[in-house]
């Protein structure tokens, strides 16, 4: 009998226990393997692809898998939806708003209406494929067996969902480091560990389960972005694993910058979102424990350190956030988080500190204030900003001059304050007007 991990028990009968399935390199796995049919992989991103990255995948999926099929097709916007087509004939497809040019961005926040997943899904059951993957056509790591990774655990190991998870340097994807991941592992009780992008392998019964879910019709807003995605696979009962696959694929050119407050907006409200559609559900979670997992496991990676002015800038920007946006924050935060806030900007930038459970209360807080909409929901998230730039600025005061180890060391306490402090969420929405911490 497989136990859940140190850390994961119930809160009442009711609750849908959930299962540590081993590693592939246990024997207590027992491999189903999936019936003889194509691989689909769509391919999201860049739109001048060349038509050799699609082929090189084609020809390593033969090689890796030689009893299915290839079908790598490139998403391409046409007539206001998604459109799959092969790579000889993207050139053909009229081109669509560069501003939503279908995205499955690893680095997260990919909305509905520019995601592929619902073509993908769709396209996957109608041809009946044995897998079906949505992934970015950055350039990849070249030394990783990513595509192994990626699709072995759903045609060999008989899992539902394989979710990519990439090395990156400590100071990067602040935004996941701090809330995404951390708010993600407490709610659902599964450690994924990049939970944004919507990239990711799927099983033919989930494709079948996904493309036949409601949300598409009663939510179409935000049913196919990224979190409606994670969220319904760690809500369900679903077999998830997630898979190492080398460095984080970067965009030629690198990303556009986006002002925070819109980054905020974009990622965290459909957070947020999923936190309601599923609330039933986490809060009878209690605990965490991990996923099982592919690849060569590495969170962190070496980096250099931000610049101390970087750094200096962040409090700042917290410090005006708390004098200017006091009377805002008061319509969310209760008092001893104030207080707490108000300790923390009057201290020293070396000494500037925003410890765990404060910061994990302030993001349930903001969570709760998104679901009984305490003011306008673009409002709120911008008032958020201040004090989430004020959190990168502590963290990264906390992390200078460490190594890998250390850095993920910090991650995981961070993330265990969140998994501490969950009563007090379920208490505040529960009873948002009457809790009192």
């Amino acid at each position: 009998m497989v136990r859940p991990a140190a850390g994961s028990r119930s809160r009442g009968p009711c609750r849908p226990r959930g299962r540590d399935y081993p590693s592939r390199t246990t024997p207590e796995v027992t491999a189903t393997a999936a019936p003889a049919g194509e691989i689909l992989v769509a391919l999201a991103g860049e739109p001048g692809l060349q038509p050799a990255v699609p082929e090189s995948i084609e020809a390593e999926l033969s090689r890796r898998f030689p009893r299915h099929g290839p079908a790598v097709l490139l998403a391409r916007p046409h007539g206001g939806e998604v459109a799959l087509v092969p790579a000889r004939e993207a050139a053909a497809v009229p081109p669509g708003p560069a501003e939503w040019m279908p995205r499955s961005l690893p680095l997260g926040g990919v909305p509905a209406r520019e995601s592929a997943v619902g073509a993908v899904l769709r396209e996957g059951v109608r041809r009946g494929a044995a897998a079906v993957a949505l992934l970015s056509s950055a350039p990849r790591d070249g030394g990783a067996d990513w595509l192994g990774a990626l699709l072995a655990p759903v045609l060999e190991d008989g899992f539902d969902y394989v979710h990519p998870t990439y090395t990156r340097p400590a100071t990067d994807g602040m935004l996941n480091t701090g809330i995404v991941y951390p708010l993600t592992r407490a709610l659902y009780g599964k450690r994924i560990r990049q939970p944004l992008g919507a990239e990711a392998c799927l099983s033919p019964a989930l494709a079948r389960l996904l493309v036949d879910d409601p949300d598409w019709r009663r939510d179409p807003e935000y049913a196919g972005c990224d979190a409606w995605l994670v969220a319904k696979v760690l809500a369900g009962k679903h077999r998830a694993c997630q898979a190492w696959l080398g460095a984080m694929p970067r965009e030629p050119g690198g990303a556009e910058e986006e002002d925070v407050s819109r980054t905020l907006a974009r990622v965290l409200g459909p957070v947020f979102r999923e936190m309601e559609r599923h609330a039933v559900r986490w809060q009878r979670v209690d605990g965490s424990q991990p996923l099982p997992a592919f690849g060569a496991a590495a969170a962190t990676a070496p980096g250099d350190p931000p610049p101390h002015a970087t750094v200096d800038r962040l409090v700042e920007a917290f410090r005006v956030g708390q004098s200017d946006l006091a009377a805002l924050w008061a319509l969310v935060l209760p008092p001893a988080t104030m207080l707490a806030l108000r300790r923390a900007a009057r201290a020293g930038t070396e000494a500037f500190r925003i410890d765990d459970a404060t910061w994990a209360r302030a993001v349930y807080d903001f969570a709760v204030a998104y679901h009984v909409k305490s003011m306008e929901r673009g409002q709120l998230l911008a008032a958020f900003t201040p004090l989430y730039l004020g959190w990168v600025g502590s963290f990264l005061h906390e992390v200078y001059g460490q190594g890998p180890v250390a850095a993920d060391a910090r991650v995981e306490a961070l993330c265990a304050a969140f998994e501490h402090e969950k009563p007090y969420l379920i208490g505040r929405w529960r009873w948002p007007d009457g809790f009192s911490p």
